[in-house]
């Protein structure tokens, strides 16, 4: 345990021998991958000779750019340069490193590079944000490329003079696929969706010349729904459908759901989407995307009259209870009831090693050292280690450790439900507003903070129930109590208590709208007036809460909203109040309320 914390921490000197006989002594411990990459850069680094290099690269292939670099340079000693070129062309092209690093490899190997492999990397970086790097990968190609990478470094940062700089990019480039990706971003933000819409539609779509099918679905997604708000159904299909196959699972999903779900609610084609719906979640077991899969496949049989087959898919989805569309499709078929898993065990767990070192660190009130422990066991550990940490986590209350832990196996398909919904996470705090049901509060902290008292936004929201302090000040406000940023950072009991009152004051405000209260929570009570001035009340019965839902425009606040919604369902039956499924009703809350 005292190695393994050594060889995560910064600046430990350790050598490539160090970290090789812990790698070699566990190969079950967590950070596996982590203390390789870390190997590796202990090889570069320290210009370890290439007897050094082979023998770990005999039996073990690069992972990152130095350790790229480290066997290329070995494979140039024995003389073997194609090989060697391969390597440094691959790190080059798509490895993030530090300026020394790149300096180091251009010294070296600079003669092996060829201009195409600059301008990937020039493509990768921009993609990536990474805007120094980028710009530097620029300048070894001219001037034009550095004109190109401003452009494009201004239209990301919604730059002022971001539409001057792409017109003065030089005519030859106009055909570049980052330009033409960056027209498109900067053409959308100023709302000629019309215009934006035709260069999506015409653009490449050669995956080896867009460097990043991510970046590329994010603009079309966000291209399709403005579609979608000016009723250009047919547009917005063609733009999701044509996408790249992105390449992370999550992106992957939402491709084959987004023109799916247009095939099926806008332009009536419940055929073409069945075909889409039947791509999602294939090989996974990520209950999520099984389980979005089988509700959809559902409804577009449903919509061509095939009733049994219907049944069917909803019976696939309502198998991942603990997700939002299984709980929905639960509901389709009339299942009153959700269903959990008892708390898995491990029989002898206690006595494995992995168990042990995280007991101790829990005896030595080492938490945070346990936290990545944890995070890494739960997406790679066998169930029986994972059902001993478990049980450690649950003895020491430690929630956050717990729903880490519960949440990662979860995805994997493993039965985890009992971890990764804690009921230990916030503590007992008096109501200064409207009472709020406890399973509310817990479905937003476990979404909000994972129960991490510390933890801090990006946008300065605090603490469990992640509080602004606009949001605070306005509560105390509301209800006469007195606001402190201090408390409100370091003290959990008033961080919920100003977090609940929060959710209450929008619960009455919006006269009981589950919907409106999520939203409004995650993304403020200007977004959801926008939303509902485009896209209906869902208090209004006329409006379809679960289409509503698919519209809010925002992709964080419509995954939140969901992700209450299911939280919400979990908590009241782990809290006893019965596991009867409320979800469409609780979809449906203030139905009837509307001015």
């Amino acid at each position: 345990l005292a190695e393994w914390i050594i060889l995560r921490s910064e600046d430990n000197g350790a050598t490539v021998e160090r970290y090789r006989a812990f790698l070699s002594a566990n190969p079950s411990w967590p950070s596996q991958t982590f203390l390789r990459r870390r190997l590796e850069a202990a090889m570069w680094d320290d210009r370890r000779d290439e007897s050094v290099a082979w023998s770990w690269f005999e039996n073990e292939s690069p992972i990152s750019a130095k350790g790229r670099f480290t066997l290329a340079r070995a494979m140039l000693a024995r003389g073997d340069r194609a090989n060697a070129e391969r390597l440094v062309r691959e790190a080059w092209r798509s490895d993030p490193m530090s300026e020394e690093t790149e300096n180091n490899a251009l010294d070296q190997f600079g003669a092996l590079l060829t201009p195409g492999d600059q301008k990937a990397r020039m493509d990768t970086l921009l993609y990536g944000s990474e805007n120094e790097a980028a710009l530097r990968a620029a300048k070894r190609l001219g001037a034009g490329y550095v004109a190109l990478a401003k452009a494009r470094i201004a239209a990301v940062k919604k730059a002022p003079n971001a539409r001057a700089l792409l017109d003065a990019v030089p005519r030859e480039l106009h055909s570049d696929p980052g330009f033409i990706f960056s027209k498109i971003q900067l053409l959308r933000r100023e709302e000629k969706f019309a215009e934006a819409a035709q260069l999506m539609l015409s653009a490449p779509k050669d995956p080896g010349r867009l460097h990043n099918l991510d970046e590329w679905w994010i603009e079309r997604r966000l291209l399709a729904r403005k579609m979608i708000d000016t009723e250009e159904f047919r547009s917005a299909y063609l733009i999701a459908r044509d996408a790249a196959l992105p390449s992370r699972d999550i992106y992957k999903t939402e491709q084959e759901f987004t023109a799916g779900w247009i095939a099926l609610r806008f332009l009536n084609d419940p055929s073409t989407a069945a075909q889409h719906f039947a791509r999602i979640g294939v090989g996974s077991v990520n209950p999520t995307a099984l389980a979005r899969a089988g509700y959809w496949q559902g409804r577009a049989a449903e919509a061509m009259g095939r009733q049994q087959e219907a049944r069917n898919a909803y019976a696939r989805a309502a198998e991942q209870s603990t997700s939002y569309y299984g709980q929905l499709a639960r509901a389709k078929l009339g299942l009153p009831q959700i269903e959990l898993n008892s708390q898995p065990r491990g029989r002898g767990a206690d006595r494995l090693e992995i168990v042990r070192a995280a007991h101790l660190l829990y005896e030595l009130d080492e938490r945070e050292m346990a936290i990545p422990l944890l995070a890494d066991m739960g997406e790679n550990g066998d169930p029986e280690a994972l059902a001993g940490l478990g049980e450690l986590t649950q003895r020491y209350s430690d929630a956050r450790g717990m729903l880490l832990l519960g949440k990662a196996a979860l995805n994997r398909g493993l039965p985890f439900d009992f971890y990764a919904y804690p009921v230990n996470g916030i503590p007992q705090f008096t109501p200064i507003g409207p009472e709020v049901e406890r399973s509310i509060v817990y479905a937003i902290a476990r979404q909000e903070s994972a129960f991490n008292p510390s933890v801090v936004s990006p946008a300065q929201a605090y603490g469990l129930m992640q509080v602004t302090p606009d949001a605070a000040r306005y509560v105390c406000k509301r209800h006469g109590a007195t606001y402190d940023l201090g408390r409100l950072k370091n003290d959990s009991v008033y961080n919920a208590t100003l977090g609940s009152a929060e959710l209450g004051g929008l619960l009455e405000d919006y006269r009981g709208s589950y919907i409106m209260t999520f939203a409004a929570y995650n993304a403020g009570r200007g977004s959801v007036k926008k939303w509902i001035d485009r896209y209906g009340d869902p208090r209004d019965p006329k409006v379809d809460a679960v289409d509503w839902v698919e519209l809010i425009p925002f992709s964080e606040t419509r995954n939140y909203v969901q992700r209450i919604m299911e939280n919400l369902q979990v908590y009241r039956a782990r809290f006893g109040g019965g596991s009867r499924l409320q979800i469409e009703a609780d979809l449906r809350r203030g139905a009837g309320s509307v001015e």
